[in-house]
């Protein structure tokens, strides 16, 4: 009989025992590896070292929600800062380049963007890497949209579709406010950044939209009011037809069925912000400098992505530290459930290895059986551990994407999968030396005596 079938052969004789030990082994294992991959992932996604540009500028308040909202769609924007500033800031000899967005509603859930044809043109989203279109052109006046690939795909939308913009940076039913349906004229390649989450306009579509918006509004309130005292119902400027889902106003001149570009009247200044500017800057030697006058001012903050994510994986990392700890507990308690199963078994076992010893087997040969059982465990526990991880990642990657703004892509294997594996292994045996030294010193002549 070889070696390797005397140890299934142990494992068979407790079977359930082992199975058990097994799993316990496979849970912790499956914590610590999909921690570690959830943790080098979502690194992976929110450093972005490689970025285009090096300032985010918007209005004042919390500077690490400012990058988040801003790179990553995640939270509120602080709020907007008047076109002046943005003017200023972009006239300001220190900056190369300079790429404003408004934010304010949404498509299905997708942030609408309101930008600048340079979107398309001279910005860099990683160094080096523009925008690319996959289908269709950039879009070429107000009133038409160009999709990241994410929304192409999620809400099953083409070149030639028309999209409706609800108000509110969330989808919800709940007091939204649908505006008039709006071509798609472009889709986005593939960016593996937020750029594939967004939906892009001109800025004067979001700020004519939200002005509108605010005048239709303003009439109710009028309307209301005047019924209130008995007078007749002004006339409101503003005519809504909900047959085809769109609005027409008397004051637009249309040239078809979806073209709301021309308008007579001219929006106020206070309707005319910007949520946040994607800034390059000339030199490194500027950074300092263009930040501090910035924040030093009134009107706007300025912050380095790179320098918030850092501080924020600081806070998180002692959270996962946490979490590690508990999942590292969990695998030491499973090996010592190896420790446990192996050593109260023992005495059950000795006439068999006092049988082996009989028939030639050294004590050398039975020190290795009881490590191996050990082994054998562990080695199952903790491939069966990386796969539930994996499984599990896999199940919950498009939930993971959602919730934390990046693309997360998980590797089938990591380098930290096989230490993993090797440690539970080598835990394994270390704690297989007391029952595998009991059963090497095993007395032959006194288990193979007759029972009574």
């Amino acid at each position: 009989m070889s070696f390797f079938r005397i140890v299934l052969g142990f494992l068979r004789q407790r079977l359930f025992a082992s199975l058990l030990t097994a799993a316990s082994v496979a849970v912790g294992v499956a914590l610590v590896a999909a921690i570690l991959a959830l943790r080098l992932e979502s690194e992976r996604a929110f450093s972005q070292k490689d970025t285009g540009f090096e300032v985010i500028v918007g209005a004042k308040g919390s500077p690490l929600q400012l990058v988040l909202n801003t790179m990553y769609h995640l939270g509120s924007p602080n709020g907007n800062i008047p076109l002046a500033v943005y003017e200023q800031l972009r006239a300001d000899k220190r900056v190369s380049a300079m790429l404003p967005m408004v934010f304010g509603d949404n498509v299905g859930g997708y942030k609408v963007i309101g930008t600048a044809p340079e979107f398309f043109t001279t910005f860099r989203y990683r160094k080096n890497i523009g925008i690319q279109m996959a289908e269709g052109k950039p879009f070429e006046k107000n009133y038409q949209v160009v999709i990241g690939t994410e929304v192409a795909q999620r809400l099953a939308l083409r070149v030639g579709d028309s999209v409706t913009i609800r108000h509110g940076l969330a989808e919800s039913a709940e007091g939204a406010h649908e505006h008039g349906k709006m071509p798609i004229v472009g889709i986005l390649a593939p960016t593996q950044t937020a750029i594939d989450k967004g939906v892009y306009s001109t800025m004067e579509t979001v700020w004519d939209i939200h002005y509108h918006e605010y005048e239709e509004a303003q009439e109710e309130a009028e309307a209301a009011a005047a019924k209130a005292r008995g007078e007749a119902v002004p006339e409101h400027k503003h005519e809504h037809h909900d047959h085809d889902g769109e609005h027409k106003h008397e004051h637009h001149d249309h040239e078809g069925e979806h073209d709301h570009e021309h308008h007579d009247h001219a929006i106020p200044p206070e309707w005319t912000t910007v949520t946040a500017m994607a800034v390059k800057l000339k030199s490194p030697i500027f950074f300092e400098s263009f930040i501090r006058s910035v924040n030093e001012g009134t009107a706007a903050q300025a912050a380095m992505p790179i320098r918030e994510i850092m501080a924020l994986f600081e806070i998180v990392g002692n959270v996962n530290g946490v979490l590690l700890g508990i999942s590292y507990l969990v695998i030491v308690i499973g090996v010592f459930s190896i420790l446990v199963s192996l050593y109260t078994t023992l005495n059950e076992r000795r006439r068999e290895i006092a049988i082996l010893r009989a028939l030639g087997a050294r004590r050398q040969t039975i020190f290795l059986l009881i490590l191996s059982e050990s082994v054998m465990i562990a080695l199952v526990g903790g491939v069966v551990g990386i796969g539930l991880s994996q499984l599990g990642l896999y199940l919950a990657q498009d939930r993971l994407k959602a919730s934390i703004g990046g693309n997360l892509t998980f590797a089938p294997f990591y380098t930290f999968d096989a230490w993993l594996l090797a440690g539970v292994i080598g835990l394994s045996a270390l704690v297989a030396l007391l029952p595998a030294i009991k059963a090497y010193r095993t007395d032959v002549a006194r288990n193979l005596a007759p029972l009574s």
